[in-house]
Protein backbone atom coordinates (compact mmCIF):
# COMPACT_ATOMS: atom_id res chain seq x y z
CA UNK A 1 0.00 0.00 0.00
CA UNK A 2 1.20 3.73 -0.59
CA UNK A 3 2.38 5.73 2.67
CA UNK A 4 -0.06 8.44 1.50
CA UNK A 5 -3.90 7.65 0.55
CA UNK A 6 -4.89 11.22 -1.64
CA UNK A 7 -9.00 10.36 -2.10
CA UNK A 8 -10.14 7.55 0.01
CA UNK A 9 -10.25 7.19 4.41
CA UNK A 10 -9.77 4.22 6.31
CA UNK A 11 -13.47 3.75 6.26
CA UNK A 12 -13.65 3.20 2.37
CA UNK A 13 -10.91 0.77 2.31
CA UNK A 14 -12.98 -1.09 5.33
CA UNK A 15 -16.09 -1.16 3.25
CA UNK A 16 -14.20 -2.71 -0.06
CA UNK A 17 -12.46 -5.05 1.81
CA UNK A 18 -16.22 -6.36 3.25
CA UNK A 19 -17.43 -6.24 -0.29
CA UNK A 20 -14.31 -8.52 -1.57
CA UNK A 21 -15.18 -10.44 1.23
CA UNK A 22 -18.34 -11.02 0.64
CA UNK A 23 -18.09 -11.94 -3.05
CA UNK A 24 -15.99 -14.64 -2.04
CA UNK A 25 -17.39 -16.30 0.78
CA UNK A 26 -20.22 -16.86 -1.45
CA UNK A 27 -18.41 -17.87 -4.22
CA UNK A 28 -17.04 -20.34 -1.47
CA UNK A 29 -20.14 -21.64 -0.11
CA UNK A 30 -21.45 -22.03 -3.63
CA UNK A 31 -18.14 -25.05 -4.18
CA UNK A 32 -18.76 -26.14 -1.05
CA UNK A 33 -15.34 -24.86 0.36
CA UNK A 34 -14.46 -25.11 3.73
CA UNK A 35 -13.52 -22.00 5.42
CA UNK A 36 -13.42 -21.34 8.57
CA UNK A 37 -15.07 -18.07 10.90
CA UNK A 38 -11.60 -17.33 11.67
CA UNK A 39 -9.84 -17.76 7.92
CA UNK A 40 -12.72 -14.82 6.00
CA UNK A 41 -9.97 -11.83 6.49
CA UNK A 42 -7.48 -14.11 3.77
CA UNK A 43 -10.74 -13.74 1.18
CA UNK A 44 -9.45 -10.53 1.20
CA UNK A 45 -6.25 -11.00 -0.08
CA UNK A 46 -6.60 -14.20 -2.24
CA UNK A 47 -7.88 -14.76 -5.56
CA UNK A 48 -10.69 -17.11 -6.48
CA UNK A 49 -10.36 -18.67 -9.54
CA UNK A 50 -13.27 -20.96 -11.05
CA UNK A 51 -15.37 -22.09 -13.71
CA UNK A 52 -18.78 -21.13 -11.86
CA UNK A 53 -20.83 -18.78 -13.79
CA UNK A 54 -20.11 -15.84 -11.26
CA UNK A 55 -16.25 -16.04 -11.99
CA UNK A 56 -16.86 -16.46 -15.65
CA UNK A 57 -19.05 -14.04 -16.83
CA UNK A 58 -16.06 -12.19 -18.81
CA UNK A 59 -14.93 -14.98 -20.82
CA UNK A 60 -18.74 -16.09 -21.44
CA UNK A 61 -19.75 -12.66 -22.72
CA UNK A 62 -16.40 -11.53 -24.59
CA UNK A 63 -14.83 -14.52 -25.03
CA UNK A 64 -11.45 -15.87 -24.60
CA UNK A 65 -7.59 -13.49 -25.46
CA UNK A 66 -6.26 -13.74 -29.08
CA UNK A 67 -3.57 -15.14 -27.40
CA UNK A 68 -5.17 -18.38 -26.06
CA UNK A 69 -7.21 -18.88 -28.89
CA UNK A 70 -4.39 -19.02 -30.96
CA UNK A 71 -3.16 -21.36 -28.20
CA UNK A 72 -5.82 -23.50 -28.48
CA UNK A 73 -5.84 -23.72 -32.11
CA UNK A 74 -2.15 -24.91 -32.13
CA UNK A 75 -3.16 -27.81 -29.69
CA UNK A 76 -5.34 -28.70 -31.81
CA UNK A 77 -3.23 -28.58 -34.78
CA UNK A 78 -0.71 -31.06 -33.09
Amino acid sequence: MKPTRKNRNQAFVRHQRKVAIARKKKIAKQTHWLVTNERYGRLSKNKVHCSCPLCSDKTALIGFPKSQIIRLQSQAEQ
